[in-house]
């Protein structure tokens, strides 16, 4: 007995050390996506927006430029202050992102908040962003995992559901957090797709059931065509 007992105690051990590398794993993992997601909208904001915003005020300089004296150039003088204000604004909000502690500096609210503003950007996505009770940091590495589940589910609306509106609703109790996302998009048949073996469904729902429940959340997906999906997380304050 004593031998047994001696066994399990080593093989609980040997899991625990397991478990523990397997978490840190998935949260570097979990960095580096959200620094590669972030870094790759920044480049494609750098290039489509701010680019094109100094590149129209370097026309209106151009027109100043080659204007004959006593030319009335004050509108093409006052839109291009006015663009290249706004590339500033634009740039000020995009380094907040380049920060690699993003997430650990502004918290998990701020940090969706940001994050909803850049699709709103777009011009072709609302968004809605709705919290309630007094927000409490949930600790670095269960926020980075949290942050990165709501940007792929991001990423499933504006690629796959055809949403026009988007909404992160986040609820803090003293005992719980409750995230939930919602997508007015075409919706799927999830039943349907939890049944199809592995190779054919969609990885990035199982990465996301997986995370949350690495960090102790119960994760919740509903979805029907034409009615939308919702992915919720609910995150005891405590894990258990």
């Amino acid at each position: 007995m004593l031998l047994y007992f001696r066994h399990r105690q080593k093989v609980n051990i040997q899991d625990k050390i397991t478990l523990k590398a397997q978490y840190e794993r998935e949260i570097l993992t979990a960095q580096l996506e959200v620094q590669n997601t972030t870094l790759q909208h920044i480049g494609q904001e750098l290039h489509d927006n701010v680019g094109q915003l100094l590149a129209v005020a370097r026309i209106n300089l151009n027109v100043v430029e080659e204007a004959k004296e006593g030319d009335d150039n004050r509108k093409y003088i006052q839109q291009a202050n006015e663009l290249i204000a706004q590339s500033i604004n634009d740039l000020r909000s995009l380094t907040k992102s380049l920060d690699g502690d993003f997430v650990q500096d502004f918290g998990l609210s701020e940090s969706i908040a940001q994050e909803l503003q850049r699709v709103r950007n777009t011009g072709i996505f609302g968004t809605e962003f709705r919290t309630s009770g007094e927000a409490y940091s949930l600790g670095f590495q269960r926020e980075i995992v949290l942050f990165r589940i709501v940007q792929e589910v991001l990423n499933n609306a504006i690629k796959h559901a055809e949403a026009k509106k988007l909404t992160v609703n986040i609820i803090y109790l003293p005992e719980s957090v409750t995230l939930t996302l919602q997508d007015d998009g075409k919706g799927f048949d999830y039943p349907s797709t939890q049944e199809k073996i592995l190779s054919q469904s969609g990885a990035g729902l199982r990465n996301m059931q997986r995370r949350a429940a690495l960090i102790g959340g119960q994760y919740t997906l509903k979805s029907l065509p034409g009615q939308g999906t919702t992915v919720s997380i609910n995150l005891l304050t405590q894990p258990t």
